[in-house]
C-alpha cells in the first residue's frame, strides 16, 4: 500500500507543479467547465491548494484512511469533470499537469487513476 500512497502523492505533486508553472492558462482552461473571471480564479487556487494538501498528506505522516478518502474524492471530482467534457463532445482542453492537451480517453484515464489509487488505499486500510 505504501507504493500506491506515494504514487498518489507524487502524481498530485507533479500536477501541482505543472499547474503553478502555467497558472494563467490553467485558470483559463476552467472556462470549459463554465468557470470564468473571478470564479475561475478562485477555483484554480482551490484546486491547486487541495491537490497540494493531499500530495503532502500522502507523502507525510497523515492517517492512511484520510489520504485514501481524499484520493477518492479528488479522483471522483476529476473523473466526473473529464466524463462531463467527453460526453458533451465539445472540444475542450485539459491543463491537468500544466501542459495544454485535448480532453481525451487518455486524460480521463489519468483522472480515473487518481480515483483507483484512492480506492486501493481505502480498501487496503480496513
Amino acid at each position: 500500500m505504501i507504493v500506491v500512497r506515494y504514487a498518489l502523492g507524487v502524481v498530485l505533486a507533479v500536477a501541482v507543479v505543472g499547474k503553478l508553472r502555467a497558472f494563467v492558462p490553467f485558470r483559463a482552461s476552467l472556462a470549459d467547465f463554465g468557470l470564468v473571471g473571478r470564479a475561475a480564479g478562485m477555483a484554480a487556487v482551490a484546486i491547486v491548494a487541495v491537490e497540494g494538501l493531499v500530495a503532502a498528506a500522502a507523502l507525510g505522516p497523515v492517517s492512511g484512511v484520510a489520504v485514501a478518502v481524499a484520493g477518492v474524492l479528488l479522483g471522483l471530482a476529476f473523473t466526473a469533470a473529464q466524463t462531463y467534457l467527453l460526453v458533451m463532445g465539445r472540444p475542450a482542453t485539459c491543463q491537468c499537469f500544466g501542459k495544454r492537451e485535448q480532453v481525451s480517453v487518455r486524460t480521463w484515464g489519468r483522472a480515473a487513476a487518481v480515483l483507483v489509487m484512492g480506492l486501493v488505499l481505502l480498501l487496503g486500510s480496513g
